[in-house]
């Protein structure tokens, strides 16, 4: 009996150790495969993230900047139909609703008139001539204008061949930014105003900083010209900047458009 004791403990303590070291490889194996798929240190999965969120931020700019370009062409496209030039005059009487582009700047709007913010035939047509009442008067409709899109100047001439300067105004501050890349034009960029069934193309001539209220590079002009007026600096932190930029440009081309 006592032998048949020993035979059974022996054979029972083999078992035992046997389970131990299948564990043991088992548990070994796990570990194993397992490290191939986990970073061997919080260091390293910190970095791993990183990278990934790199990718990703790499992707979305990409994407970004695919869908600017894609906008851009839109513009380019829109802007560069075969049309029919005009060789004779023009010369437009009545203001009509006018859309201005500028390929350059991806910029698009359609522009609309303070005509209705005061009676030339009662107050003039020299706003810096006003009084302090109708002055106030009119900055006020000006600015309700301002915050829709840029704006025609009543005062200043209507787009076609003959000698005059066409002045449009704009905000570049926030939160508006319709003039915000003004400053980013090159001699020679086009400028497209659509109005009255033509395209008038006007290529960028020259810019000037003047105070706030100088008027003078809105006046009249021996030339076809347009003048663009807006708050400088754009990014001024301030209800009213106390210059102003001016890029002036000139008729180049005139064309009729596709009805």
């Amino acid at each position: 009996m006592k032998r048949d004791y020993i035979a059974v403990s022996k054979s029972a303590s083999i078992n035992t150790l046997t389970a131990m070291m299948l564990i043991k490889v088992a548990l070994f194996i796990l570990v194993f495969f397992a490290a191939g798929c986990m970073p061997a240190s919080y260091d390293q999965e910190k970095e791993e993230m990183q990278n990934t969120a790199g990718e990703c931020s790499e992707a979305l700019d990409n994407d970004q900047s695919l869908i600017k370009d894609d906008h851009k062409n839109e513009t380019e496209i829109s802007t560069s139909s075969q049309l029919e030039p005009v060789t004779t005059e023009v010369l437009l009487n009545l203001w009509e609703p006018m859309r201005l582009i500028i390929p350059a700047i991806d910029l698009d709007y359609e522009v609309t008139s303070d005509r209705y913010s005061y009676n030339p035939e009662k107050v003039g047509n020299e706003p810096w001539n006003f009084s302090s009442e109708d002055y106030n008067s009119w900055i006020r409709e000006l600015m309700a204008l301002l915050s829709e899109g840029p704006v025609h100047y009543q005062f200043s001439a209507l787009p076609g061949t003959q000698p005059g300067n066409v002045a449009i105004a704009g905000h570049s501050p926030s939160p508006w930014y319709h003039f915000y890349d003004l400053d980013r034009l090159n001699e020679g960029d086009k400028i497209f105003l659509e109005t009255a069934g033509y395209r008038f193309v006007y290529r960028v001539k020259s810019y000037e900083i003047v105070d706030k209220y100088n008027w003078n590079p809105l006046l009249e002009t021996d030339y076809p010209a347009l003048t663009f007026q807006t708050c400088h600096p754009k990014d001024y932190q301030g209800y009213d900047p106390p210059e102003r930029l001016m890029v002036r440009a000139r008729l180049d081309e005139v064309y009729l458009l596709s009805e």
